[in-house]
């Protein structure tokens, strides 16, 4: 019997419905203070005079993405909408997200989980100047693959294959591009590497930069709804990577072809970077005249922009656009530019004037600023309505909030940052400000720059069982056996749980969470967590006296159960009690019953006890131990007996 023809046919393959893309409007960090009054939402900031989300919303039309999440501050709702409007018809659904006191990237991220927005795979452009110059087709299809595989592989980091001037490292699996290593919170070229992540075939890459886009599935916002400490995807990745053998999530890195290009601003010299890649046509096809659907950019030699608006552009010499003095500039409306100025890989805001004989490299200038004759201005930030006086120099790196006029008495302070107001401090809590010539100077109150981000750090590479001093040890550890990271981790635990024990209300969800966000900051394993943690409990001045301890102990069992469900954090906490055994006389003769104790409370297993106990290599303490591991023993093998007889009958 011939079988029917229906028998033959292929089933139809289900098609993945494609990725909602997920665009964060604003930028949270404090050293954009200085431009929010003419740009309080970061993604309207000009780059080649172009809105710089209009070139994410460029790229992302020559991607599979049809629907676009523009999810903002609700302070800057009405900036969103106003892209809304422009940006609509680009895709079959556009949905601004408007979120009420949100601070982070991870406040924002909360925000659409409790709303229900995230239902499947996304992509999440945490940064609303990520540009690239392809359509992401081959390493979508790499994250599905992926995915199918297996469904724990939740989430893929798209780096350039380009060096980064930041040299921030990553450990990644040769053969499976899976992320290993990642960087430390508060530095992004310091690893902490063990010898087994080289037997796993683990290469430490400095060559690779981010883009500021991820594709992740849905359980990756939910990270954020779970870690109310988390503030970016990098916290989530450190997450991942930490507990590995609790979550079983894994994290891939993709790395894009070497033709293609990306980039992102984070800082202010990133951004005059960025302007600059921009201007030189690097992104191509995504270029200026061809970014912004509701104004039009004439593209001339020299890679000379001018924003069209009738006869609105003022040139006192035609000649000027093929001159050799200028070139890599942007122009916008009604600008006016003296024949003998020169200007180099800039963007010149509306109604500006630049006047003969001044000079203006790499920088950002903004709308209605007067530049003086004979003034030098490189690697600049200038707002609106700046007046540069006549023969100034402004210093390099320096940042003009809006209003200044420049006192030239200021003109030798490197990496100036100059107000026309002081800051607002309760909003802007990390910066302070102070009155000069009429000006306000703007600082860090912890010394940090405001042109770019701090990378201070080292590579470290511990070294299982060998001593911190020996030849070719470079773990950058002190004679204890303690790095900085993990030293600063432990510090800052028995500051919290200072704070916690001298309050009336001692909330232990408040201090897990201070523990975990210490834990993110420092990016120290679970295994240093674990141990730290109760060696920052044995210091605190209630643990005197046993009895002091056992009453704290039960009283803050929910710590204790937050941090050693495992038989692995079980025996960190058993050493660093024995750690304390070695440097406290007066703890040693409590240590039988304090084990003990938690024993009886639930808090230790007799599994990691007794594997605790075997490993113990001071004589006294083994000694004072032998009666609770006899007894373990014995009870496990009376425990025995009984199955057996039961078995029995």
């Amino acid at each position: 019997m011939t079988p029917p023809s229906s028998a033959f046919k292929k089933g139809v393959k289900k098609e993945e419905p494609p990725l909602t893309a997920v665009v964060i409007l604003d930028a949270f960090d404090q050293r954009f203070a200085p431009i929010q009054e003419s740009y309080p939402c970061f993604g309207t900031f000009p780059i080649c005079n172009v809105p710089a989300i209009n070139f994410v919303l460029s790229w992302l039309m020559r991607t599979e993405v049809k629907n676009v999440m523009l999810v903002v501050s609700g302070l800057n709702a009405e900036h969103a909408e106003n892209v809304k409007k422009e940006w609509k018809l680009a895709f079959t659904e556009f949905t601004v997200v408007a979120c009420d006191a949100v601070t982070s990237v991870g406040d924002c991220m909360r925000e659409l989980v409790n709303r229900e927005l995230i239902t499947g795979d996304f992509m999440l452009i945490s940064n609303p100047t990520a540009v690239i110059n392809t359509n992401l087709v081959p390493q979508i299809q790499e994250f599905r693959k992926r995915r199918r595989e297996n469904a724990d592989n939740v989430m893929t980091l798209l780096y350039s294959n380009r060096e980064n001037p930041e040299r921030s490292l990553l450990g990644i699996n040769w053969e499976t591009n899976k992320l290993m290593l990642f960087p430390a919170a508060n530095s992004l070229n310091q690893l902490k590497a063990e010898k087994y992540h080289f037997y796993e075939g683990v290469d430490i890459r400095r060559d690779l930069t981010s883009t500021g886009i991820a594709f992740c599935s849905r359980l990756i916002a939910t990270q954020f709804s779970d870690n109310f400490d988390f503030t970016g995807i990098d916290d989530v990745v450190r997450e991942i990577l930490s507990k590995d053998d609790i979550l079983g999530m894994s994290v891939h890195i993709e790395v894009l072809p070497t033709k293609d290009r990306a980039f992102y601003a984070y800082d202010y010299e990133s951004l005059v970077l960025l302007n600059t890649l921009m201007l030189e046509r690097w992104f191509y096809p995504l270029v200026p005249e061809r970014a912004d659907p509701t104004r039009f950019f004439t593209a001339n030699p020299r890679n000379l922009y001018l924003e069209e608006d009738g006869e609105e552009i003022c040139l006192k010499a035609n000649t000027w656009i093929l001159g050799d003095q200028c070139f890599n500039v942007s122009l916008g409306t009604k600008t006016k530019i003296s024949h003998l100025a020169q200007i180099r890989n800039s963007c010149i805001g509306s109604h500006t004037e630049i006047s003969k004989n001044s000079q203006i490299h790499q920088s950002i200038i903004g709308k209605n600023c007067r530049i003086g004759e004979n003034c030098r201005i490189e690697w600049a930030f200038i707002g609106d309505d700046v007046t540069i006086p006549d023969g100034t120099h402004v210093p390099k790196e320096a940042i003009i909030g809006n209003g200044v006029v420049f006192p030239k008495k200021l003109a030798g302070i490197p990496e100036l940052t100059l107000l026309n107001a002081a800051l607002n401090e309760e909003k802007f809590e990390k910066l302070s400000s102070e009155a000069r010539e009429g000006c306000h100077v703007a600082r860090f109150k912890h010394g940090g720059s405001f042109w770019r981000r701090a990378v201070n750090g080292k590579t470290i590479f511990g070294v299982d069982d060998e001593p911190s001093d020996s030849v070719g040890s470079t773990s950058g550890e002190d004679d204890d056996g303690i790095d900085d990271s993990t030293r600063q981790f432990h510090d800052e635990v028995f500051e919290s749980m200072e704070k916690t024990l001298e309050s009336n209300n001692q909330q232990m969800r408040n201090l897990i969470l201070e523990i975990n966000s210490s834990k993110l900051a420092c990016n120290v394993t679970m295994d240093d967590v674990a141990k730290n943690v109760f060696a920052a409990f044995l210091e605190l001045p209630n643990n005197e006296e046993l009895k002091g301890t056992q009453e704290l102990i039960v009283s803050w069992r929910d710590l204790f159960g937050n941090y050693y469900k495992t038989k692995r954090c079980q025996i960190h906490l058993l050493l660093a009690v024995e750690d304390r055994y070695n440097a406290v006389e007066g703890f040693r003769q409590r240590v039988p019953a304090l084990v003990h104790f938690m024993y009886n409370n639930d808090i230790l297993d007799e599994e990691g006890i007794l594997e605790w106990a075997e490993s113990i290599e001071t004589a006294t303490l083994k000694s004072s131990m032998q009666k609770i591991v006899d007894w373990l023993n014995q009870s496990e093998e009376e425990d025995e007996e009984e199955e057996e007889e039961s078995d029995e009958e």
